[in-house]
């Protein structure tokens, strides 16, 4: 069920939105189009040439939120290669529409964000994911565990909503 979940550290502070499922597709314009998984969504993706799903996560190396897409749908005239090659570009490029996540997303959500670009069939491997700007190791899932990435400290939910019954 799509939600937005606000969830905060008790030992330091740390705050975290957790918003979802997020998806991506390659728009008309040739840029990113990111949204949340609605009814109203649903086929938004169908005619696009690459897509896939985003996982939000945090790197303790440079104290940075980080964006993995994970591209799981690619068609002509692309393939593996040259699919990866283009959301790379685009991600560096900033050429990102969020228009269908708005009101759920401010644009001070989005002002630390890098980008990691992904294979469906190789994220659920043991392959590491590396921050593009430390190049340190990041968790694939920043709330896989009930502990703060910054501090290790204890993480709670304070707040959430559910946007959609399917």
């Amino acid at each position: 069920m799509p939600s937005i979940d606000y969830f905060e550290c008790e030992d330091c502070g740390f705050r975290w939105k957790d918003q979802g499922p997020l998806l991506f597709c390659l728009n008309d314009e040739g840029n990113i189009e990111e949204y949340i998984l609605l009814s109203t969504t649903m086929d938004l993706d169908l005619n696009s040439r690459i897509s896939g799903d985003i996982y939000e996560t945090y790197c303790t190396g440079c104290d940075k939120k980080i964006k993995i897409y994970v591209i799981s749908n690619i068609k002509e005239p692309y393939n593996q290669d040259s699919a990866i090659e283009k959301i790379e570009k685009l991600a560096k490029d900033k050429r990102i529409d969020n228009k269908t996540l708005k009101p759920f997303i401010k644009d001070t959500d989005l002002k630390d964000d890098f980008y990691i670009v992904g294979l469906y069939w190789n994220f659920y491997s043991n392959r590491d994911y590396h921050c593009p700007n430390c190049n340190s190791i990041v968790s694939r899932y920043i709330l896989s565990r009930n502990k703060c990435p910054k501090c290790n400290g204890e993480i709670k939910a304070v707040d959430g909503i559910c946007l959609d019954k399917f």
